[in-house]
């Protein structure tokens, strides 16, 4: 498959790379590696960078394609399968269509080319790998975005997703001189604020029954701290995580946007993406998310996560 689409490549003269909304490190990463790589290599083509932005845009900017362009293309979405996880201009205007994850979502877009790997740690994972085979260069732009989605998802090379083939790949990234205090510094440092709203966010984590942490962020929250959804919901749920007495954690952020309440779930051990699937979202086996619609139902995932801790003692 991975031939395949490098076969497409050569074919297009207008090429755009896409992923999902409110992107994360490793969405962001593998657009970006992959996007700097095919603009050296084929400096002739059209290629196209496309989607919306957030804090975590440690990367570049985006072009503004129009609907006759976009429908002459071949169009490449990373880190998801998902409608719902997509702006619909990306996936309904194209040429061809090619997709490349490695989540565990079945999915529910048409496509020509589907480059699956559930076992590699990240999306960006994927897109080094195909480069290395195909032998096409991996500048130092895009080694450092394709690094930054490898530790985005790995947590640093922590979670068990991370294995022998990432710190290959990830090591190959390393020989195009980036620098690796640099990222980590622009990745991970933080300032005093930050860092006081953390220990605000904590003060009011609960406890189920079960030990299953979980903090509720209404609306209340954001605005009196002037805080953006996005970043209580991903950036703030690992401030459970890492607890001897918690196997599961979950945070709940009402997202004014989309008027719904965003939930991350996430595991040491147990397989939290069986309720995330209950509830239409989807993701990794014990790092996932979903979206609901009231206060009520976020009672409902925990009474859901109580039981799959039952179930599994």
């Amino acid at each position: 498959m991975v031939h395949k689409l490098f076969d497409l490549i050569k074919k297009y003269d207008s090429i755009i790379v896409a992923r999902h909304k409110n992107p994360d490190l490793d969405a962001y990463g593998s657009q970006f590696g992959l996007y700097y790589a095919l603009k050296e290599k084929y400096k002739d083509k059209n290629i196209y960078i496309v989607g919306d932005t957030n804090n975590l845009n440690y990367f570049g900017d985006f072009d503004d394609v129009s609907l006759d362009t976009r429908k002459e293309s071949l169009v490449i979405i990373l880190d998801t399968v998902a409608k719902q996880m997509l702006r619909e201009i990306d996936y309904t205007y194209y040429k061809e269509l090619v997709l490349v994850d490695h989540h565990r979502n079945d999915p529910d877009i048409e496509h020509d080319i589907y480059i699956k790997d559930i076992n590699a740690s990240s999306t960006a994972e994927i897109v080094a790998d195909m480069l290395l085979k195909e032998n096409v260069g991996i500048n130092r732009e895009s080694a450092k975005s394709l690094y930054m989605g490898i530790i985005g998802d790995t947590g640093r090379f922590r979670f068990s997703s991370t294995t022998s083939k990432t710190f290959m790949i990830a090591s190959k990234l390393m020989e195009s001189g980036i620098n690796l205090q640099e990222i980590h510094d622009l990745v991970y440092l933080e300032t005093f604020e930050d860092k006081k709203i953390k220990s605000i966010f904590f003060e009011s984590v609960e406890l189920t029954k079960q030990n299953v942490a979980y903090r509720k962020n209404k609306k209340e929250f954001l605005e009196k701290y002037n805080l953006k959804s996005h970043y209580v919901s991903r950036a703030l749920v690992g401030q459970m995580a890492g607890i001897k007495e918690i196997p599961i954690w979950v945070n709940f952020t009402y997202d004014p946007e989309e008027e719904n309440i965003k939930c991350e779930l996430r595991s040491r051990d147990y397989e939290v993406l069986k309720v995330a699937k209950k509830y239409g979202g989807g993701g990794h086996l014990r790092a996932c998310g979903c979206s609901i619609n009231t206060w009520e139902e976020t009672d409902k995932v925990l009474k859901d996560l109580d039981l799959l801790l039952e179930e599994e003692k």
